[in-house]
């Protein structure tokens, strides 16, 4: 699960699944925003979560 997250965490993973969005028919604009939303998700995240020890 780790290596999933920092892959996530990486633009060239959020520039591929662009590009696969657009080729399966999503609007590139709707893309961004999904990329975006999830940015914004995960910078509440890192505020709210606290760090291991």
């Amino acid at each position: 699960m780790g290596k999933l997250l920092n892959r996530l965490r990486e633009p060239s993973t959020w520039a591929g699944l662009s590009v696969l969005g657009v080729l399966f028919g999503a609007p590139e604009g709707a893309m961004d925003a999904v990329g975006q939303i999830v940015g914004g998700v995960a910078a509440l995240g890192a505020i709210v979560l606290a760090e291991r020890k």
